[in-house]
């Protein structure tokens, strides 16, 4: 078990040296691969996850516990996100299921932008703005949408909510061969803790006032500091090991993130 941040950083920085080494295959997997969409996603998680991991890393380094656990909380967002999309990718063994995803959640944001821009125009008054003009308007500027049905696109959305991926994954637990180091449950559990976090919560509240002692409150930043590396660094392992199956130079970039991997725990 790592014992200090120094430590986790000198892991990560090795980790880091292995996706310098992955990173010139990723246009052929963005534009010549079969599985186009699944690649972009993976490298969306890969990148976004690395920036709020070394974001936690630099509040962890100013004893900042309260917002160490609101980047955590954000970051398992991001994990089980991807382990969603994962897991549907080890089922169908294609691009259909990220290509929905990817889909569904692209309009589904437009969506609720635009109906948040109603909802502001109401506020003051005026109540020119049609949610069915909006979304007709929306899709000629973006006509590869106008196969989709607003309806459509939002019962889509709702199967691709946080609370439906949490079922989802709850349910598929022990189910498939879906492996990485670390327990599914947990990560559940601590994932449902951390929520106060974000939503300034009593929980949150008491959990960052009772962390009055000073070696306590580091254990607890260590133990989310370590916890979010493992995280990034199996999002990038399972990416790996995807893009293993199309290209055979990811073997042994899986195998060395693996060794490292285990150099966390």
């Amino acid at each position: 078990m790592t014992d200090s941040i120094d430590e986790l950083r000198d892991i990560d920085d090795e980790i880091f040296e292995t996706l310098k080494v992955a990173t010139p295959y990723i246009d052929w997997f963005f534009k010549e691969s079969p599985i186009s969409k699944t690649s972009e996603l993976c490298w969306m998680f890969i990148t976004s996850t690395n920036f709020i991991k070394n974001s936690i890393f630099d509040c962890a380094e100013n004893e900042d516990v309260y917002s160490v656990k609101v980047l955590m909380r954000s970051l398992l967002e991001h994990f089980l996100r991807f382990n969603y999309i994962n897991m549907k990718f080890i089922k169908n063994g294609n691009d259909s299921e990220s290509q929905k995803y990817y889909s569904v959640m692209q309009v589904s944001e437009n969506i609720r932008l635009l109906r948040s821009i109603k909802n502001g125009f109401t506020i003051i008054g005026d109540d020119s703005l049609e949610m069915d003009k909006i979304w007709d308007e929306f899709c000629e500027k973006f006509p590869d949408y106008k196969v989709f049905d607003k309806k459509e696109i939002e019962t889509l959305a709702k199967e691709l909510s946080i609370k439906n991926i949490l079922d989802y994954t709850q349910k598929e637990i022990g189910k498939t061969n879906f492996e990485f180091n670390g327990n599914q449950m947990s990560i559940l559990i601590e994932y449902s803790n951390l929520s106060s976090f974000v939503h300034g919560g009593v929980y949150a509240y008491k959990n960052t006032i009772n962390l009055t002692n000073r070696e306590e409150r580091f254990a607890e930043i260590l133990r989310i500091c370590g916890l979010a590396l493992l995280l990034s660094a199996t999002i990038k392992y399972l990416s790996y090991l995807i893009f293993s199956k199309f290209k055979t130079e990811f073997v042994d970039i899986c195998i060395r993130t693996d060794k490292l991997i285990k150099k966390i725990k």
